[in-house]
């Protein structure tokens, strides 16, 4: 590789080198095996390897068998995905088909069995064969016609189905038969069965190269225009959309491991295709036959993260606090470095989203500027406090250490759960009750005083105040009520996970009722958002990796049951607590905070959740919306 500081990262040289770098730290694995399920893909070559770049300037680099065509499967999805929501809009297809992660493999039946029946996401099999059953209502072409079509926009030429893989998918998919029956039986599809697994067999058949795989990744790159054909195919907002539902549910039960180590929309496909999407910058491809047991492809998926790696792609890198945010109203002033709405704006906005209800909002911008509809009263922290202390026990503790005792992975359960991983053991992640008990038990000290201590020590200097306090009654409150957490905490000493639950459960509860107000609460999501340092003083509070590693469970996690959807309608980092508080990051502009008390089955406040979609809206917060005109000159 050449010294970073010779070449600019984005440059042709740079990312020659980056490619064959990637090339060289996956040419040892070897494990794997094709998809035999289906016999066209047990009959590839598996030692076949490819990796593509496009950037947003349409020039592809490209590195081993990157003209060697094969079928897209499930890294179809995003694209039909996208091709529904441009025809039918958000509203209706959110009544078919969630957002969520399920927490489990891309062909599970058992989420659709309960609750509203609806599929979780699109990108598992069940949501993909139910978002095909929409896309057979078509008034002019044939919907594979359709489909081609929007897929060879997206490549930059026509597209044909592998008729083999068709025929063979179509003869041997009896799984799928059974989904698409379930969701005919749930009223989620309103065609026959036939001809929804036609459209989605003949969908996952279309063949394409890495090169080609890898433009269709830089047209949603580039706010959803083809870099190389210069055509429009999504707007920036279906590709918004599509990118956050990527982001949490892309690669199944391994999703939010991928976004924690990647930190880039991805899809893969059993057939060994896996992309990536740098929003405003590149599409990435790869294709290795070879499949680990979730069925990702494995060389093809370690070359797009050594790529993240080498060129440092991941989302939440911090970045300098940019000169002039994109897309915002004009209601918005920049007062310094970081634009925040007026106060009177943000009072307007409140009003309207809360009417008689109690709200209370503050933004912190990542230059220390802050504007604020709040009258200082104090609420306890309860599960906000979560993401502070996962990034102090990061801090403390490394990495490795937090990946021994939490894992990374939206569970799909709510935040109380009593359900650990079914391989591991752990907690799926240190955002819920389990996990946050556990990173607890890393907080250093010789008695309970000592450890409360300092905790309080290091939040309030992320709060930017000279301490905060424990709210004596909420505590006692928590201890009252405490025994379902109670349960938790001895469920992980039994698998090993604490040695002493009782320490760590009654530091969790004194952290739950520390008292803060939206203005502190804000100011600690600054510090995130300016990439750790202090947004007063400049002064490092939290490493730059610890920022990236929290960042990207908040943003998978942060929600609990529907972190999903929270990324799918706000688009950023975020974590909720059932006292009514919310507190989000946008990386490189700012934290903010709303509170009001009231909160829904999810144990999120209803209209704080209603203010964080307001001020997306208005301010363009989503991490994945790109400028319409992203790549052109």
């Amino acid at each position: 590789m050449p010294d970073e500081s010779d070449l600019p990262p984005d440059s042709a040289q740079f990312l020659d080198a980056a490619l064959a770098a990637a090339v060289t730290a996956t040419a040892h694995l070897n494990g794997g095996d094709v998809a035999r399920y289906i016999p066209p893909l047990a009959e590839v070559n598996p030692e076949q390897f490819a990796i593509a770049i496009c950037a947003t300037d349409g020039v592809v680099h490209e590195v081993g068998d990157s003209d060697v065509l094969f079928s897209l499967q499930s890294a179809s999805k995003p694209f039909a995905y996208g091709a529904a929501l441009a025809k039918f809009g958000r509203d209706s297809i959110l009544n078919r088909v969630g957002v969520e992660p399920t927490g489990r493999s891309f062909d599970s039946l058992v989420r659709l069995e309960t609750g509203t029946h609806r599929p979780h996401n699109p990108l598992i099999n069940v949501g993909a064969i139910a978002i095909s059953g929409m896309l057979c209502h078509v008034e002019s072409e044939s919907p594979i016609d359709e489909m081609l079509g929007m897929l060879g926009a997206m490549a930059g030429r026509p597209l044909q189905i592998d008729a083999t893989t068709f025929l063979s998918e179509r003869d041997t998919g009896h799984l799928n038969r059974a989904i698409a029956y379930l969701l005919r039986h749930f009223g989620v599809i309103d065609v026959s069965v036939t001809d929804a697994l036609d459209l989605y067999f003949q969908q996952c058949s279309i063949e394409v190269s890495c090169r080609e795989l890898s433009v269709m990744a830089a047209t949603l790159a580039n706010g959803g225009r083809n870099p190389v054909t210069g055509v429009q195919v999504f707007s920036p907002e279906v590709v918004r959309d599509v990118l956050a539902v990527m982001s949490v549910c892309g690669l199944y039960d391994g999703a939010g491991t991928f976004f924690y180590q990647v930190g880039l929309p991805a899809k893969s496909g059993v057939s060994g295709a896996i992309f990536a999407v740098v929003p405003g910058r590149m599409g990435l491809a790869a294709w290795s036959p070879r499949l680990d047991p979730r069925g990702n492809p494995l060389r093809a998926s370690v070359a797009i993260h050594e790529l993240a790696k080498t060129l440092d792609l991941h989302t939440f890198s911090p970045r300098p606090v940019p000169a002039a945010p994109v897309a915002l109203s004009a209601a918005i002033v920049r007062p310094n470095e970081v634009a925040l709405p007026e106060e009177a704006t943000l009072r307007l906005w409140a009003t309207e989203v809360a009417g008689p209800h109690v709200l209370e909002v503050c933004l912190v911008g990542a230059d220390g500027q802050f504007v604020a509809m709040t009258d200082g009263a104090a609420f306890p922290m309860q599960a906000t406090a979560n993401a502070f202390a996962y990034a102090l026990a990061l801090e403390r503790s490394g990495a490795a250490c937090l990946e021994q005792l939490v894992g990374v992975e939206p569970s799909g359960n709510p935040f109380h759960e009593i359900f650990l991983d079914r391989a591991s053991h752990r907690p799926h992640n240190a955002l819920g009750n389990a996990g946050a008990i556990s990173v607890c038990s890393l907080v250093p000290g010789v008695t309970a005083a000592d450890r409360i201590a300092e905790q309080l020590r290091r939040l309030a200097q992320l709060a930017g105040v000279p301490r905060l306090e424990v709210d004596a009654l909420v505590l006692h409150a928590e201890r009252e009520g405490g025994d379902r957490n109670r349960a938790i905490a001895s469920m992980l000493r039994a698998h090993a996970v604490l040695d002493d639950a009782d320490a760590a459960l009654d530091l969790y509860l004194h952290q739950c009722s520390i008292r803060v107000t939206t203005h502190q609460l804000a100011r600690m999501a600054a510090v995130l958002a300016a990439g750790g340092l202090d947004p007063d003083s400049g002064e490092r509070l939290v490493r730059t990796d610890v920022v990236r590693q929290v960042l990207s469970v908040m943003y998978t996690c942060g929600l609990h049951d529907e972190s999903g959807r929270f990324a799918f309608d706000v688009g950023v980092p975020a974590k909720s607590g059932i006292s009514g508080a919310i507190v989000a990051v946008v990386p490189g502009r700012m934290g903010i905070a709303v509170y009001s008390p009231g909160v829904n089955d999810k144990a999120t406040s209803i209209v704080g959740r209603a203010m964080m979609v307001r001020l997306a809206d208005e301010m363009s917060l989503s991490v994945f919306l790109t400028p319409p005109d992203a790549g052109s000159e």
